[in-house]
């Protein structure tokens, strides 16, 4: 039964090759390679041949299919036929040898002789796996590493050319659903029987050429079909708060949506409302091996007026320092600050929101800008003082207090590229509130005061349409997210 068939029809013909034993061991070619065809139901050969009667003078047949491979057959008189072969780089060439072999058959037979045909090749195909392949269209599937010269003695034994390898493959249409076939019947590949070497591996290729390549081991028997059931999942890669740096390598050529989450700002005393941090959402077209460089901002508590910290990726410092922001970029230079002079690098960015040192709130994360900050002073002071958020251009102002109770002096800092404005440092303690970090932070403030958000940002190489920014939805530290979309 050829491969791509269901049986050897009997329209069919295969060549027949026969050497006769004289019963003393002296062999002489009775039929060489002659076509063999069904006529009312019996196979024969075109001319008539009779059999000896004498059991000692025996008969070998070797018969083969199809009969075009005659002229790469050589037959030495008494021993199997030899076929030499190298597999055809086309798939659609590759034909499925069989061969059959009936040897000392008794000269007196006076009944039909069986032929039990059987592949000489292993037959090598694919389907999608239980687990499904990324989205996309696999336009092509390869072996790669494969030995492909040889011969065949028709005894049933190969003799492979192991000096020489090469890849094979083809183009094919597939989805990449659970249980497609991507390669059958005359898509199957033929390849010579052999014991896979360390290098021999699958690539497929996806409609956009993007590739995935995975090796294979084992070894290859004549006349087995091995179906190769191809899975892969590309999860979902998330990152938390660290306050470094991380990574992600882009594991196959596609679509993929960067999603960024700005950090809650801190609060005070007196009822303060911490504010949330920004979101900003995006995909962008990514290649194979690609490595993107991830920061995610810190969210601190209240510092009850001890200490000079600012939050990680730019939140600015206070008494109530404000969320840093969360950004993806091409390259690594650190936080969102270094890249003032870099800014096509990065890809997106959500703002964190400002703090507040009081009552009220501090100005929310973005989102294209920042919030304002919302200072609501109890009656213990006169004044407030609310920051400003940042823009896609500038960053906020730091807004000080009118009175004089907690001086002001000029250590109060606006927002700026990458860095929230920080609130009113003494020599000793901090005071007011900071501003978020962002693409522009937000402003800080003096006692009691109320910072500005920091802006988010959108790369101009993200995929028009698919794009978007929400104001102050994220609580705690901040958060990055990378989902394959789609290799098409």
């Amino acid at each position: 039964m050829p491969i791509a068939g269901t049986s050897l029809s009997t329209s069919n013909t295969f060549n027949l090759i026969a050497d006769q034993n004289d019963g003393a061991g002296n062999y002489s070619t009775l039929i060489n390679s002659q076509t063999v065809t069904c006529t009312n139901n019996l196979w024969k050969t075109s001319n008539n041949y009779y059999w000896s009667g004498i059991a000692t003078k025996t008969i070998n047949f070797y018969a083969y299919y199809p009969t075009t491979i005659s002229t790469s057959i050589t037959h030495t008189v008494g021993s199997a036929p030899i076929l030499s072969y190298t597999v055809s780089d086309n798939v659609s060439n590759q034909i499925d040898i069989m061969t059959a072999a009936g040897t000392n058959v008794s000269g007196n037979t006076n009944s039909a002789t069986p032929l039990t045909f059987n592949h000489i090749f292993a037959a090598v195909q694919f389907n999608i796996g239980s687990s499904g392949m990324p989205n996309g269209t696999i336009t092509g599937i390869a072996l790669n590493n494969i030995l492909y010269k040889g011969t065949y003695n028709f005894n049933g034994t190969w003799t492979q050319d192991a000096t020489v390898k090469k890849s094979f493959s083809q183009t094919v249409s597939s989805s990449t659903s659970a249980g497609t076939a991507i390669t059958s019947g005359t898509t199957t590949f033929m390849m010579i029987p052999q014991t896979l070497a360390s290098d021999a591996s699958i690539t497929v290729t996806y409609s956009n050429g993007g590739t995935l390549t995975k090796s294979i081991a084992g070894t290859w028997n004549a006349g087995k079909i091995y179906t190769y059931n191809i899975s892969k999942t590309i999860p979902v890669a998330n990152f938390d708060y660290t306050g470094n740096v991380q990574t992600y390598t882009v594991p196959l050529t596609g679509t993929y949506k960067l999603e960024v989450w700005g950090a809650q700002g801190s609060s005070g005393w007196s009822g303060g409302i911490s504010a949330n941090g920004g979101y900003s959402y995006g995909n962008i077209y990514l290649t194979t091996g690609a490595v993107l460089y991830i920061y995610t901002g810190g969210s601190v508590a209240y510092n009850t007026f001890n200490g000079g910290s600012e939050t990680y990726n730019g939140g600015g410092k206070g008494a109530a320092p404000g969320g840093g922001a969360s950004h993806i970029a091409t390259t690594n230079r650190g936080v969102l600050s270094n890249y003032k002079n870099y800014q096509s690098e990065v890809l997106i960015v959500a703002g964190g929101a400002g703090g507040v040192e009081w009552s009220g709130t501090g100005g929310f994360g973005g989102g294209l800008n920042g919030g304002n900050g919302n200072s609501q002073q109890s009656s213990d002071f006169a004044a407030s003082a609310s920051a400003y958020g940042g823009s896609q251009t500038s960053g906020g102002a730091s807004v000080a207090q009118s009175t004089s109770v907690y001086p002001s002096p000029n250590t109060l800092v606006d927002g700026s590229f990458g860095q929230g404005g920080d609130g009113y440092q003494s020599s000793l303690n901090d005071y007011g509130a900071g501003g978020g970090g962002g693409w522009y932070g937000g402003g800080g403030t003096s006692y009691s005061g109320a910072g500005g958000g920091g802006s988010g940002h959108l790369g101009s190489n993200l995929i028009s349409g698919t794009t978007g920014m929400s104001n102050g939805v994220r609580s705690g530290n901040g958060y990055a997210r990378i989902t394959f979309v789609s290799a098409n």
